[in-house]
């Protein structure tokens, strides 16, 4: 389940992600009512078995029937599981649009949000699911170093470049970009080879590299994810603390 909205007093209209079409819209008839034995079960970001159907081609489905699989219920331990939730669900919707396979982002949103609910290092596991889920959408940064990249320069990260750019002479490029720590740039590598290596990345340089991909999805969705304000917030209050 990704979104929900009141279309009556009674009914709901949801927004969900399946794996065989991609992202649909349901009307949940009667689903607030108390006997209709769905009430609670269509919360965000729970996994539900659904029976849907209606005129092809229609903008929305009937929904039939729905069985709750898993609440996802650690989620809502604090805001930032909820906020980095969010961003991750954001993303698989932008990638799967109706009518199409979406097998792959599912089981992605699916994993992590699992991962997330149970528990994980929060910001660890984000950023080692945006740089999977950015390979999934065809928006991976570039992070590797020119064969021709003279030793000990000063190297960058640039959203309009695509990612990393080593200038000869080290100056900053043109367009907009962010220095980059060859050890920052090596927890992206490392990440971005083996995401289960999220739960030993040093939490600073986490950081580091969420600013950077942050900007990176600003560029390219040419606005940052909903729920990304709600992590950066959360990070203002955290660094004050004494």
């Amino acid at each position: 389940m990704l979104r929900r909205w009141p279309y009556s007093e009674n009914s709901l209209v949801v927004r969900a992600l399946t794996p065989d079409v991609g992202t649909i819209s349901l009307l949940a008839k009667g689903v607030n009512k108390l006997k209709s034995g769905s009430l609670g079960i269509l919360d965000t970001w729970a996994l539900v078995e659904l029976e849907f159907g209606g005129p092809e081609g229609a903008e929305m489905q009937n929904l039939y029937h729905c069985r709750l699989l898993d609440r996802m219920s650690g989620l809502s331990a604090d805001r930032e599981r909820l906020a980095a939730s969010g961003v991750l669900a954001e993303l698989a919707e932008l990638g799967s649009p109706p009518g199409q396979s979406a097998a792959a982002l599912f089981l992605w949103l699916q994993d992590n949000l699992e991962q997330l609910a149970d528990g994980a290092r929060t910001h660890s596991l984000l950023l080692a699911a945006l740089l999977k889920g950015l390979s999934e959408l065809g928006l991976q940064p570039d992070l590797d170093l020119p064969p021709d990249a003279p030793t000990q320069v000063q190297m960058w990260f640039s959203p309009a470049s695509g990612g990393l750019v080593v200038p000869r002479d080290g100056r900053r490029p043109d367009l907009h970009a962010r220095r980059i720590s060859p050890t920052t740039l090596a927890v992206l590598r490392q990440l971005r080879g083996e995401p289960q290596k999220h739960a030993t990345a040093e939490l600073g340089e986490v950081e580091q590299c969420l600013t950077i991909l942050g900007e990176f999805l600003h560029y390219h969705l040419e606005r940052p994810p909903k729920a990304w304000h709600m992590l950066h917030r959360r990070d203002t209050r955290t660094n004050r603390r004494p």
